[in-house]
């Protein structure tokens, strides 16, 4: 807490009492912010705080225990009238003016939220959803214009989407509370919209649930769904990883509500659902691995072009090395060849939604089955690795298990997603063409393994086709890159195919380069068969139904 406060030095020991207070009361009043605010900074999480605990004064003067809530109210309006002055009458007061005057957010935003308090004790019904918005902006959008200063934000438009958002969590806090409202004696729900339901207040009054009601309330949660949509497309305008986690999960604590009350059918007359821990907790991670993709994906269009294009030219500096000789002492390249293969497939990959599954589940897999061969000699035969790929664990080359995972996730990736045999079939022609041609060069090329009997099993190929298809048939999908994606992926695989399919064609055996490029080309072939057949039938029949058709006319006149 210190570091987070010395940039809102004089009076620190002031300050950490005041930032010590915001926090205690946050932690008491706003369960569901102060869990998702644990992903802020510091700096952010306590300033974030410091603004609530103003909201939660703000609020009190309509919901809470204060006697007098003009006097209250008025209190507030003098602090914002002279914040300078007034800011040490509350215990928070000062943590607040700090976050305020640290992150230049505008004293309107906060008249604004007193507005709002107003409206709760002027006003308590709303004739129209227009209406309502006013009040909406005023005690909840005005929140999350406070807060995009303090998670910092690269464009303008922040603003309108936190706007979106806050009026989405707000209507969520109204469906939630319709009953707990009604006792107060309000309605938020607009009267237009009560009476286009068939809906009375006297039903209200006496939790009668009627079909009307719950029509009412599906429409009101699918308008607050599309007020969270707008609302998180701002995250892009967020540049802090820890801030756009905090506003998703905060969006997606708030959202758990709706699927709440719409798995219970709306019970909100005479109880307030809410989001259990183990929920929160399970929404957490959720929206923790949803950010991480996004980020993943993001790099990935950012350096995926680039990794390629530094693959491509070390496979030509690869390429002269090995037909002329030179730098073949320096076996540590063949490592960083392989690494960096590995690299640009996952990295051209993780575009797609469940490529990083897909990559770990092939890597695991064939890991797994590496491990075995190597101290059993089943699946592919009796083998050992030699110490020219590095690092090693227990004998077997980390770059084995990760390129196994890279060959798999290619496999799913290209051509279009197939039934599970047609994914088994592709990836098993795919995995067992390039091992084919792999083979002369990294057992007499290069080293990298032995076979104990000198020669190669039938039982290692075969052993290639079933793990491989198998690994593919067990995921659930095959993802569906973009076609700038796919290019980039055949132009990593190209690179491999023509290190290795190089050497194999000219120092031979040939019939493992004629077979090894037989597989791949029928994997190829297989891969975009469905996509191709559909235009080419579509060709056949024009052509028949013109050219061959003025031909046949032709012979018989």
């Amino acid at each position: 807490m210190e570091g987070s406060l010395s940039a809102w030095a004089p009076w620190r020991d002031e300050l950490a009492q005041a930032f010590a207070q915001a926090r205690k009361i946050t932690q008491r009043y706003a369960r569901t912010f102060y869990f998702a605010s644990h992903a802020l900074s510091v700096p952010q999480r306590w300033a974030s705080y410091a603004l609530y605990a103003f909201c939660r004064a703000a609020d009190e003067v309509a919901d809470g225990p204060t006697s007098d809530p003009t006097q209250a109210l008025a209190r507030l309006h003098a602090l914002l009238d002279d914040p300078e002055r007034f800011h040490s009458l509350y215990p928070w007061g000062p943590a607040w003016w700090a976050t305020v005057t640290h992150y230049r957010i505008p004293l309107e935003l906060f008249r604004a939220l007193l507005w709002g308090v107003e409206m709760d004790l002027t006003k308590h019904r709303y004739e129209t959803f227009e209406e309502l918005e006013v009040y909406c902006y005023r005690v909840a959008s005005v929140v999350g214009l406070m807060m995009v200063p303090v998670l910092g934000y690269s464009d303008d438009r922040a603003f309108y989407h936190a706007e979106r958002l806050g009026l989405a969590m707000q209507l969520t806090n109204i469906l939630r509370d319709v009953g707990e409202d009604w006792e107060r004696g309000r309605v938020y729900l607009p009267q237009e919209e009560l009476r286009r339901f068939g809906c009375s207040e006297a039903e209200l009054a006496q939790k009668i649930y009627t079909p009307g009601y719950r029509a009412l309330m599906a429409f009101q949660v699918e308008r607050a769904r599309t007020f969270y949509r707008e609302g998180l497309v701002g995250l892009q305008y967020l540049p802090s990883l820890s801030a756009r986690l905090t506003v998703r999960l905060m969006a997606s604590l708030y959202a758990g509500i709706l699927d709440r009350l719409e798995a219970e059918s709306y019970p909100n007359l005479h109880k307030r659902v809410y989001v259990s821990l183990p929920q929160k907790l399970k929404l957490a991670a959720s929206e923790a691995t949803q950010e991480l993709r996004a980020q993943l994906q993001h790099l990935s269009k950012r350096f995926a072009q680039p990794l390629v294009a530094v693959l491509v030219g070390l496979t030509g500096a690869a390429l002269f090395s090995l037909h002329t000789g030179f730098g073949a002492e320096w076996r540590w390249m063949d490592s960083v060849y392989l690494f960096l293969w590995e690299a640009a497939v996952l990295g051209v990959a993780l575009q797609v939604r469940g490529s990083l599954r897909t990559f770990l589940v092939g890597a695991l897999g064939g890991g797994v089955a590496e491990a075995i061969g190597v101290y059993t000699g089943w699946p592919f035969g009796a083998y050992e690795y030699t110490s020219v790929l590095q690092p090693q664990v227990g004998g077997l080359p980390l770059s084995i298990p990760l390129a196994w995972g890279a060959l798999v996730l290619y496999a799913q990736c290209i051509g279009p997603p197939r039934n599970w045999g047609g994914r088994a079939i592709r990836a098993a022609l795919l995995l067992t063409g390039i091992d084919v041609l792999l083979e002369p060069f990294a057992t007499t090329g290069r080293g990298y393994w032995v076979w104990v009997e000198g020669v190669i099993p039938w039982s290692n190929y075969l052993s290639w086709a079933v793990i491989g298809g198998g690994l593919a048939a067990l995921l659930p999908f095959s993802p569906e890159p973009s076609v700038s994606a796919v290019r980039l992926l055949h132009a990593a695989m190209a690179s491999l195919v023509i290190l290795v399919g190089s050497f194999t064609f000219r120092h031979g055996p040939l019939e493992s380069w004629v077979a090894g490029s037989l597989l791949l080309g029928l994997g190829w072939l297989w891969a975009y068969l469905p996509h191709w057949l559909p235009k080419v039938t579509t060709l056949l029949k024009d052509y028949g139904a013109f050219g061959g058709g003025d031909r046949r006319r032709a012979g018989r006149s």
